[in-house]
């Protein structure tokens, strides 16, 4: 094999990922017919999250060089349609995979991931105990690949409400070999039942200098679980112990990351002008198109999950849980808004959307999309689906930022390790959100505040079984059960309670907090968006 692959590869070892695509892209340059470089190549556009460019390469590189597919195209080719939410095609490409090589074990983890979302669970658990047993079973066992697994088969497991065996199974796993991120979901599964032994070990792992790391990432990537691990088993032992560790896990976060939080601000700037100039007076003649879609909306924390659990536990409606179609679709538009014309954008848009939610929908009359994020692009949204309807959720600020903060979300909701930056987050979310009250016909938008939601679940029920037009009986049982992947499923399964409201968490940063919320506001108050009011969305910001 030649010298640079193995250097490549010797960076993937080290998840070293932006150099080892930029080192990657520089020689495949030069060696267009090398399969095994764009294979790489393409496996490290998986990896950032370029899964439309992944496709294009190895399409491309097909249709250019006389060579058969093979087993590594239909996995990438599997994962990246997945990762597009196109479950019916990657499930075509993982047959093929299988095909080829069934002892594989990528060949069953990820349609194992879409039986999950299809809420296939049975189907999902034989696919992800036959990915295991082939891990288990080979000479070196793949600790990533294993770890994937192990976090893949715990949440089948939540789904089917076998907490207990997700326990045991949790704990025999870290009892073989200890990993980092197993403690962290042994931890979430039940921090009643962890033994002693085990967080002195953990805590041990954290002061030693005996564990080697092979770079930065890697220490990483194995210590901050550790900080969040602690800190979620310590919540209601030693309440200041707890916050502690999420203070040092965060910290972690935030210098790995270095998320730049005004970024944001910039792409809400994009939001406004672009749909000013192309949405703002258009208008959609298909008269049902997206009457079976169901958007759940909000900041992340705000009780989104909930009633996700309260719609979804009606046999008349699945959900697909945070879908990223609609985002990525509308994301990739305004980038590239002046070369696409708009006309074409939303047919496409309606095609792709529909056909995807409709496969997820299968037998059931609606389907939830219940991504926190889409509260961006709410006037999207309504305009090209514009019989959709849309809950739109709040909450005390400050109890977000808290519930935020206690959350290891890393990638996906990098502002949450600073209270200056969530302070940053909410000045922005209130503008956009204002800004679509000006912009918008509120009648097939429902809002909801948390505190009025928890201190009256039975009425706010039928609140939005009316708004939905949604027949059938309502069962507390049914959503007790009800599974969603997201950082609330070890939470839903609890009664309805109001133990989250005024939470007086992490006090020394609240100014630090506010701060940050009312320095933002100036920037927006400067665009005619928001004035420097005392309250936020009805909320007294104290």
């Amino acid at each position: 094999m030649e010298k640079e692959i193995l250097q490549i590869l010797d960076l993937i070892n080290k998840q070293n990922i932006d150099k080892a695509y930029v080192e990657a892209t520089k020689y495949y340059s030069k060696n267009k017919s090398n399969k095994r470089i764009m294979n790489i190549v393409a496996y490290l556009l998986i990896q950032k999250n370029k899964f439309e460019d992944a496709i294009d390469l190895q399409e491309s590189f097909y249709r250019e060089n006389n060579e058969e597919e093979d087993f590594d195209f239909y996995i990438n080719m599997g994962v990246s349609l997945k990762s597009l939410e196109e479950y019916k095609d990657s499930e075509d490409m993982f047959s093929k995979a299988k095909e080829i090589n069934p002892e594989s074990p990528l060949s069953f983890m990820t349609p194992a991931e879409i039986k999950l979302k299809l809420r296939k669970f049975e189907e999902a658990l034989k696919l992800i105990n036959l990915a295991l047993k082939i891990i288990q079973s080979a000479k070196d066992i793949n600790h990533l690949q294993m770890a994937h697994a192990i976090r893949v088969k715990s949440e089948i497991l939540i789904a089917l409400n076998r907490q207990q065996e997700n326990y045991e199974f949790l704990k025999e796993q870290l009892d073989q070999v200890f990993n980092s991120e197993v403690f962290y979901f042994l931890v979430q599964s039940n921090p009643n039942l962890l033994e002693k032994k085990l967080i002195e070990l953990v805590e041990s792992r954290l002061k030693s200098n005996e564990v080697k790391f092979v770079s930065k990432l890697d220490r990483f990537w194995n210590v901050h679980p550790l900080y969040f691990g602690l800190a979620k088993y310590y919540e209601k032992i030693d309440k200041t112990k707890s916050e502690e560790l999420y203070i040092k896990g965060n910290l972690e976060v935030n210098n790995s990351l270095r998320f730049n939080s005004y970024n944001y601000q910039k792409q809400i700037v994009s939001i406004i002008d672009n749909f000013n100039q192309e949405f703002s007076n258009l208008s959609i003649n298909e008269e049902n198109i997206g009457e079976k879609n169901i958007f759940i909306l909000g900041s992340p924390r705000s009780g989104t999950t909930l009633i996700e659990s309260i719609i979804g536990s009606n046999n008349n409606v699945t959900s697909a849980g945070e879908l990223l179609s609609a985002s990525r679709m509308i994301e990739r538009f305004l980038q590239s808004s002046k070369k696409v014309n708009v006309n074409n954008f939303i047919e496409g848009f309606q095609d792709k959307y529909i056909s995807r939610t409709n496969y997820i929908k299968a037998n059931k009359e609606f389907v939830i999309d219940k991504l926190p994020e889409n509260f961006s692009y709410i006037g999207y949204l309504n305009k090209i689906l514009p019989k959709s309807k849309i809950i739109r959720t709040f909450r005390h600020p400050w109890d977000v930022a808290t519930s935020l903060f206690k959350q290891r979300y890393v990638a996906n909701i990098p502002y949450s390790c600073s209270f200056f930056n969530i302070g940053v987050f909410f000045a922005n979310f209130e503008a956009i959100n204002k800004f679509w009250d000006k912009k918008l016909d509120q009648k097939n938008i429902l809002d909801i505040r948390y505190e009025e939601l928890v201190s009256d679940s039975s009425l706010w029920q039928k609140t939005i079984y009316k708004f939905l037009r949604i027949d059938g009986v309502y069962n507390e049982e049914n959503r007790q059960s009800f599974f969603s992947p997201t950082a609330s499923m070890h939470q839903i399964s609890s009664p309805v309670h109001q133990k989250s409201v005024s939470k007086d968490d992490f006090y020394q940063y609240k100014s630090e907090f506010y701060d940050a919320l009312h320095m933002q506001r100036k920037y927006w108050e400067k665009h005619g968006l928001i004035n420097q009011e005392k309250t936020f969305f009805g909320y007294n910001l104290d």
